[in-house]
């Protein structure tokens, strides 16, 4: 057996003692509390950061091309459109027109990116077609344009109502240079899920965007591939890459990943730095671990003491010790593994139960980008966070353990009898 009767029947003592003796009780409930916040924390922070990562990706992914095709002359043929699709018939390939312009209505303007799209491939546009919450999207009225709902509320506009469009390029006439501006009709308002998209994007037929850039006729400045693979998107990018220097294109390429290396960057290294933080609310319960055990080492000389005169090996007190702290870090690695997944499963219900009785949005989506908190758990991260909280709670329990090996009987039981 792996303890004896006598062991067991001495950790149950030690741990779950009796009024008159309870200090070792009290520390056991202090520090199970202490270590069940901790990794309850770990695990809720990192399922939101792992959600909060996916559903942003995912988002991004869904509205801007795996692999962004640029020309260095700022125009694109439609030859080489043609040419470049005909080695991805696997993968949707989407040729626009974007560029930065400004949004004037009333007496409010703002800065948006203008989106041009050919209708023969707005059935490609599955972001779009799936999201439009009021009208319709445009379609051969070159006039139509298709706005989000954040920038809709802030404009105060509807469906039917007239907006500018105007572009950071002019033209020379007898009164000076003029900047190149449109009258559009909003056909349709988007809720694409993400402030910064609902509130910096808006979406018109093709032929408005050459217009305004004074393009040639079926030409683009952008080509977006969408993949089934989006984190495999190098060997797509290799591929067009050789593409284009077999065909001595001047254009250039650019992947989701590079385009937004910052972000998913800034993401990882916080996500890392959340969990090293909040290690530390682990560390410091199992300093109480420590700290409760060594003064009750202290207090039980005489205890360990007479243990050790009728025959209780230095072997099986650093059994009972290490069970004691394996016991108390067990309980509140699976209290806190059991509260942190539950909470982060129900995040979304929690979020909106808290905001109706304060009244207030917790994350506002001008600074989240997102509108509702995201929560995704992942069973080997909760695997990892159990494992470390009780090899940090068996760690912390081997120090009192060593110094209960260290108790004199003879000593312990003389000092007890010159009291």
């Amino acid at each position: 057996m792996l303890f004896s009767s006598y062991e067991i029947l001495l950790i149950k003592r030690f741990l779950f003692s009796k009024k008159t003796d309870g200090f070792i009780s009290i520390f056991s409930w202090f520090s199970i509390i202490g270590i069940t916040i901790g990794v309850s924390a770990i695990i809720i922070v990192m399922a939101v950061m792992n959600g909060f990562r996916e559903e942003l990706i995912s988002r991004l992914l869904g509205i801007n091309g795996h692999l962004n095709i640029y020309s260095n002359s700022g125009q694109i043929t439609k030859e080489e459109v043609n040419i470049i699709k005909s080695d991805f018939s696997d993968n949707q390939l989407i040729p626009l027109i974007q560029t930065q312009a400004l949004v004037i209505s009333n007496e409010f303007s703002k800065g948006v990116f203008l989106r041009g799209y050919d209708n023969e491939y707005l059935d490609d546009l599955h972001f779009l077609k799936q999201n439009i919450i009021e009208g319709k999207l445009f379609g051969n009225n070159i006039n139509d344009i298709v706005i989000g709902y954040v920038l809709a509320n802030k404009f105060g506009l509807s469906v039917g109502d007239e907006i500018k469009i105007a572009i950071p390029k002019t033209d020379n006439t007898i009164f000076g240079n003029i900047p190149r501006f449109k009258t559009l009709t909003v056909s349709g308002i988007l809720n694409l899920g993400m402030y910064e998209y609902d509130s910096s994007f808006v979406f018109s037929n093709i032929s408005i965007a050459r217009k305004l850039l004074v393009l040639e006729d079926q030409n683009f400045n952008l080509i977006e591939i969408f993949t089934q693979s989006p984190n495999n998107i190098e060997i797509i990018q290799d591929k067009v890459n050789r593409r284009i220097i077999a065909n001595n294109f001047r254009l250039y390429t650019s992947s989701w990943k590079e385009n937004n290396s910052t972000l998913i960057n800034a993401l990882n290294v916080e996500k890392n730095v959340m969990f090293l933080i909040l290690t530390l609310i682990i560390l410091v319960a199992s300093m109480n671990i420590i700290s409760g055990l060594i003064i009750f080492v202290k207090e039980k000389n005489k205890d360990i003491g007479i243990l050790k005169t009728i025959g209780l090996s230095n072997k099986s007190l650093i059994k009972i010790f290490l069970s004691i702290g394996l016991i108390i870090g067990l309980i509140g690695t699976i209290f806190g593994g059991l509260v942190g997944v539950i909470f982060s499963l129900n995040i979304k219900s929690i979020q909106f139960f808290i905001e109706n009785i304060l009244h207030t949005d917790l994350f506002a989506k001008e600074i989240y980008y997102l509108s509702n908190l995201p929560s995704r758990v992942d069973n080997l991260e909760v695997f990892y966070v159990l494992i470390i909280s009780i090899i940090i709670c068996l760690i912390a329990t081997t120090i009192p353990a060593y110094r209960s090996m260290k108790v004199d009987p003879i000593k312990s039981l003389k000092n007890d009898f010159s009291l």
